[in-house]
C-alpha cells in the first residue's frame, strides 16, 4: 500500500508501474490527491505539496520556514523561487518567495518578511505550525544560473530589504559547494533589528578573506557596525574606484533595482538584477485614465476595466479568483492567452496586439480586450 502513495516526479508511483497503470484507471489523480490527504501523507500525483517542519525568527518582523517537499519536488538551484498556496477563510491564495537558506534534498528554506497590509505574510507569522501542509510551485527563476561560473574575479552584490533572500541564498549556495567569495556585500534595512543572517554573514566574510559584509541602517541609533548613506552617485562612484567587478547582483524593490541599473550598468560588464515589488503604477505616471471592456471567452463575462489598473487587478475587483504567484512578471502563474485587443506589458512597455501569452499581474489594457479566461 505504501507505494501506492509515493508518486515520482514524472506522476506516477515508483517501483510498481503495473500498478500504476492499474491505479490510474480506477481513480483520478483529484481522488488519489484527495485520499493521499486524508490519510495524512503529503504524497499527490503530480503536485507538490510539503510539511512545515521547522520555523525559525529571523528578525523582528522576518521568519523562516523549513518546509519538506514531496517526492514530486524537482531539485532547486541557487536564487530560485518557489509559489506558496493555501486556504484562508475558505479562499486560495498563492505569493512567490526566494529560497534562503541552501537547499537538502527536497526540504527548502522559505524566509518571509511581515507586511502590515498582506494577508499571506501575516498567516504565515501568526497562524501557521509545525506539522501543517501548504503547496508549493516547482521552482523557477534563474539568478544563480546566469553568474560566472569561474569565480574567479570579484563580484558587488547589492540587497535592500527583503532582497536579502535571493543574494543570501546563491552566496550560501556558492559558499557550501565549495568556491571562494571574492567582492562585498552592500546591504540596506530601515532599522538594526531588520537585518536577517547575521550570524552566517558573518561566518562567510570570516571564512573567505576576499569577501567583504557592509551593513547600511538608516535608523541605527548610533550602533556601532553600520553606515549610512543611500545608493547614489557618490556611493557607486567610490566603489567603482576601489576596486574592479566583474559582475554586480542586484535584488530589492523596482526602485533600488533601477538606481542601481541607472548607476552601474554601464560600468560593470554584467548586471544581475531581480526586484521583489511590481512596476511603477499607470496611475503614479500622469498619464490619463481610459476605460475599456474586457471579454473572457470562457466565463462568458463581460467587464469594464480601467486602464491604470494591471488585468490581474482589475479581474480581482470584479469577484473573480485568479490563479496569480509573484504578481511581479516573474513566475508565470497567471499567464494566459490574449486573443484580441491590444495590452501593455507595464514592465518593459511592450504592446502585444491580437494574439498571444500575456502576465496578467503586469499587463493593462490599451483597448478593448478578450481572454481565454
Amino acid at each position: 500500500m505504501k507505494a501506492l502513495f509515493t508518486p515520482s516526479s514524472s506522476g506516477l508511483p515508483q517501483r510498481r508501474p503495473v500498478v500504476a497503470g492499474l491505479l490510474s484507471t480506477l481513480v483520478t489523480a483529484e481522488q488519489y490527491d484527495f485520499w493521499a490527504r486524508e490519510l495524512g501523507t503529503t504524497a499527490a500525483w503530480r503536485r507538490v505539496f510539503a510539511r512545515v517542519c521547522g520555523l525559525r525568527r529571523e528578525a523582528d518582523d522576518t521568519v523562516s520556514l523549513v518546509l519538506q517537499g514531496n517526492r514530486n519536488f524537482v531539485p532547486t538551484t541557487a536564487g530560485q523561487h518557489v509559489t506558496l498556496s493555501l486556504e484562508i477563510n475558505g479562499r486560495r491564495h498563492s505569493r512567490s518567495y526566494s529560497l534562503s537558506r541552501p537547499a537538502q534534498g527536497r526540504k527548502i528554506t522559505l524566509t518571509v518578511r511581515r507586511e502590515p497590509e498582506g494577508l499571506m505574510s501575516n498567516y504565515l507569522h501568526d497562524q501557521l505550525r509545525l506539522g501543517d501542509v501548504v503547496e508549493l510551485s516547482q521552482p523557477f527563476g534563474d539568478l544563480g544560473q546566469s553568474l560566472r561560473a569561474d569565480g574567479e574575479a570579484a563580484a558587488l552584490w547589492l540587497a535592500a530589504g527583503s532582497g536579502i533572500t535571493a543574494v543570501f541564498n546563491v552566496l550560501a549556495e556558492r559558499a557550501a559547494a565549495g568556491r571562494a567569495l571574492k567582492g562585498q556585500l552592500l546591504y540596506w534595512e530601515k532599522q538594526p533589528g531588520r537585518f536577517c543572517f547575521t550570524e552566517e554573514l558573518e561566518r562567510l566574510q570570516a571564512e573567505h578573506r576576499g569577501f567583504r559584509v557592509r551593513r547600511f541602517c538608516r535608523d541605527s541609533g548610533g550602533s556601532d557596525g553600520y553606515e549610512s548613506g543611500r545608493l547614489d552617485t557618490a556611493l557607486a562612484e567610490k566603489l567603482l574606484s576601489d576596486g574592479a567587478y566583474a559582475e554586480a547582483v542586484v535584488c530589492g524593490g523596482s526602485a533600488f533595482v533601477a538606481s542601481a541599473r541607472e548607476l552601474l550598468a554601464e560600468s560593470i560588464s554584467a548586471f544581475h538584477a531581480e526586484a521583489f515589488s511590481p512596476p511603477k503604477s499607470v496611475a503614479d505616471s500622469g498619464e490619463g485614465e481610459a476605460f475599456f471592456e474586457l471579454s473572457l471567452s470562457r466565463s462568458r463575462r463581460t467587464l469594464t476595466v480601467s486602464s491604470r489598473q494591471s488585468l490581474l487587478e482589475a479581474l480581482e475587483d470584479a469577484g473573480m479568483s485568479v490563479p496569480s504567484g509573484c504578481r511581479m512578471g516573474i513566475c508565470n502563474s497567471c499567464s494566459c492567452q490574449q486573443s484580441g485587443g491590444e495590452s501593455q506589458n507595464q514592465l518593459n512597455g511592450a504592446s502585444l496586439r491580437g494574439q498571444g501569452a500575456l502576465r496578467l499581474c503586469v499587463s493593462r489594457a490599451r483597448s478593448d480586450l478578450e481572454l481565454n479566461l
